[in-house]
């Protein structure tokens, strides 16, 4: 079940009204949808800034639309954050409508790890956090696993190389490179042997 937040019409027209309305926890957004008149509402901020912060903003959540409670499925669409507190500002949504396809950026999750990097020779050097696709609303995937444990030097992953799902349909360019595998330098790599071996040593003994 998507995470349900309250929306209300919005009636604030200058900055000062903005100001206040920001000042008493809320803030405004809008729904928009190709062919469709943008809605703008306001919300309380701080659930839904909790909710930005734990999840994806293509995690599909629903909006309840006061006072007729409306139901409106969406997903983030573009978020400000004022630049120097973070504070959430505005949010725009993307309607999602059922049997619809939709775009949205998915993260990717690696897995595994690389023998050299295992060995402490070679470093993991993530180039990429996330792909497009494309898919219906229900199909919409959590995250992208990337498999980098037989990652190699000089062979870098690409969008290509992701596993193909009949779910969805990956948009990014397939020659974009997803990760690659750095050799550290001599130095570098006997400082991180060393590191896991004090690690190693700091271990209690297996009883």
């Amino acid at each position: 079940m998507a995470l349900q937040f309250t929306a209300h019409p919005i009636q604030t027209r200058t900055k000062g009204q903005l100001r206040r309305l920001r000042s008493e926890g809320y803030i405004p957004v809008s729904i928009q949808h190709k062919g469709w008149e943008t809605l703008h509402l306001q919300t309380e901020a701080r659930p839904l800034d909790e909710f930005l912060r734990r999840h994806s903003p293509s995690t599909l959540l629903e909006l309840v639309i006061e006072p007729d409670n409306k139901r409106q499925a969406a997903m983030i669409q573009n978020l400000q954050r004022d630049p120097i507190s973070q504070r959430l500002l505005q949010v725009t949504f993307q309607a999602v409508v059922r049997g619809e396809p939709i775009k949205a950026h998915i993260p990717l999750v690696f897995q595994g790890e690389p023998e050299l990097a295992r060995l402490h020779t070679a470093v993991v050097e993530p180039q990429l956090e996330q792909v497009e696709v494309r898919c219906l609303p229900g199909d919409l995937p959590d995250h992208i696993p990337v498999d980098i444990s037989g990652l190699t030097l000089n062979a870098p992953l690409h969008v290509s190389d992701l596993p193909t799902s009949d779910r969805y349909e990956i948009l990014s360019a397939p020659d974009t490179v997803i990760v690659t595998l750095g050799r550290l330098s001599a130095p570098a790599a006997e400082e991180e042997a060393a590191e896991a071996a004090a690690e190693a040593e700091a271990k209690p003994p297996e009883t």
